[in-house]
């Protein structure tokens, strides 16, 4: 059986365009502490979270500590602007989650996507914060804060009710 070039052109394409896919994904960052109040193992360990919960879901979270909102006047704006800069979610699914942690505002938000806002609301997100998350802020533990609001956010968007389609 003959093939054309044309043929093994298009096989070598579509494996370049899956490897680039396969390298994109791998590349992601999870943690982006801007305000340098992690140290390298609780990066790691926040990311990992992630990680293994965008592979039983397909949903991305992604963390953003920051000292500053840069050009934007609030954290709901610069929240909002990192979530598109940074592509947060599956196109078409939209299951992006951002949490944003600002210590020398002395602020957290919790920012989704179209398709988990269905599931993990505002109210619920204001719950996570207010709870799990405030309460180590005010005691200086960031991590502890950060890691229990993530935490409840892969609990609750891994429960089979809440399976973003």
């Amino acid at each position: 059986m003959k093939h054309s070039p044309t043929y093994f052109f298009l096989i070598a394409f579509t494996i370049v365009l899956i490897a680039c896919k396969v390298k994109a994904a791998s590349n992601r960052n999870w943690v982006y502490d801007y305000e340098s109040v992690l140290d390298s193992s609780q990066r790691e360990r926040l990311a990992n979270l992630y990680i293994g919960h965008e592979r039983k879901t397909t949903n991305e979270i992604v963390l953003i500590t920051t000292p500053t909102y840069e050009n934007d006047t609030s954290i709901l704006f610069y929240s909002v602007n990192k979530f598109r800069q940074l592509g947060i979610g599956k196109k078409n699914i939209n299951n992006g989650v951002l949490i944003v942690y600002s210590g020398a505002n002395r602020q957290v938000r919790i920012t989704n996507g179209y398709g988990t806002e269905r599931f993990l609301t505002d109210e619920i997100s204001a719950r996570i914060i207010d709870s799990l998350m405030i309460p180590h802020f005010k005691k200086g533990e960031v991590f502890e804060g950060l890691w229990n609001g993530s935490n409840a956010i892969v609990n609750f968007l891994e429960r089979p009710e809440n399976k973003i389609k």
